[in-house]
């Protein structure tokens, strides 16, 4: 059962307006040279255009069709960025060739717990890939938190003690040898820090389980080595899923290591909704420990690109001498491209 965003897209506590800002930094520096390839599309285009302006224009047009105006702007600007970014490899300033897309998300989330009311969890992640550049070869700008080595079906951000609003931009380069191994190298910025990576992802699946292993190597400018290792297995329970997973990471710099692991249970209820229970253990590089257990709701609230995440969760925490902390996470999260 294939459940995307729970998987995929995690990233950090930051907060909320250096993120605001940083996505309008990042529109306005490409809007304009998006606009000469935005002039040169098919009718077909135009014509989806000009209807969301005309719904953009009428007062009383309903909810969805808004929602549907913001989604489609921000996927054309995306694609018209990947464009142009494209083309500067080639030095062509003319009409696009095609090949090039954008895909990504943007969520924003409030997380009120029993220590903290006002805890907001906004978060991106923009993925360009540019044929032009290397079929192989893509450009990515998150504030994700994919050093922490995310476990399947972890929580967004509930686990997590780094809260930070820096922006990650990074260029990745990923090898694929048959369908159950996979050959990753990244470098770019992150934790405020220059890196490079190298990663190994394996995978075996069958029809009564699944095992994947991912070694990883990181080397940060400043905290130095950061070797890490992930480990999963999942077995199929009828229409349902089990899995279990923990991972390992030790930086350089940092004293001790970090290590997570995690049960989860993942049930497709029907076609718009799933939901997740879940048990982690979390010790971070301080050697501090912390207990979670939560269920998340994650519904299909508009077509297949905007969800809603509903989650309450139960906190144990080493530094707060294990006392019991309630909290509650809201997400909404919108996506868009190919």
């Amino acid at each position: 059962m294939k459940m995307p965003a729970i998987n995929k897209l995690s990233a950090t506590n930051i907060k909320l307006y250096p993120t605001v800002a940083v996505i309008t930094i990042f529109g306005l520096c490409f809007a304009q040279p998006a606009k000469s390839f935005q002039e040169k599309e098919s009718k077909t285009e135009e014509t989806v255009t000009l209807e969301f302006v005309k719904a953009k224009n009428d007062e009383n047009r309903p909810l969805e069709i808004r929602a549907d105006v913001i989604q489609h702007r921000i996927d054309t600007m995306m694609q018209n960025t990947a464009s142009w970014l494209d083309n500067i490899a080639s030095g062509d300033d003319g009409i696009p060739q095609g090949g090039a897309a954008a895909n990504g998300y943007v969520q924003f989330g409030w997380m009120p717990r029993t220590g903290d009311l006002s805890e907001f969890d906004p978060k991106f992640k923009v993925h360009l890939r540019l044929p032009r550049w290397n079929n192989k070869v893509a450009l990515v700008l998150d504030n994700d938190d994919e050093d922490e080595l995310k476990l399947d079906y972890e929580a967004s951000s509930l686990a997590d003690d780094n809260e930070s609003d820096e922006l990650n931009l990074a260029i990745q380069y990923v090898k694929k040898v048959g369908d159950s191994f996979d050959i990753k190298y990244r470098l770019g910025t992150s934790r405020g820090q220059v890196y490079a990576r190298s990663e190994i992802k394996t995978r075996w699946i069958s029809k009564n389980y699944g095992i994947g292993i991912v070694p990883r190597l990181d080397y940060f400018n400043k905290d130095g080595w950061a070797p890490s290792i992930k480990a999963s297995f999942r077995a199929p329970l009828d229409k349902d899923i089990l899995s279990f997973s923990a991972s390992w990471q030790k930086v350089e710099k940092e004293k001790h290591s970090r290590q997570k692991i995690g049960l989860y249970y993942a049930s497709k209820i029907n076609a718009k909704n799933e939901l997740v229970a879940g048990l982690q253990y979390f010790n971070n590089e301080d050697s501090e420990e912390r207990y979670l257990a939560s269920i998340r709701h994650r519904s299909l609230l508009y077509k297949q690109w905007l969800f809603f995440e509903l989650e309450p969760f139960l906190e144990f925490k080493q530094e707060q001498n294990y006392r019991r902390e309630l909290g509650l996470a809201i997400r909404l999260i919108g996506y868009y491209g190919p």
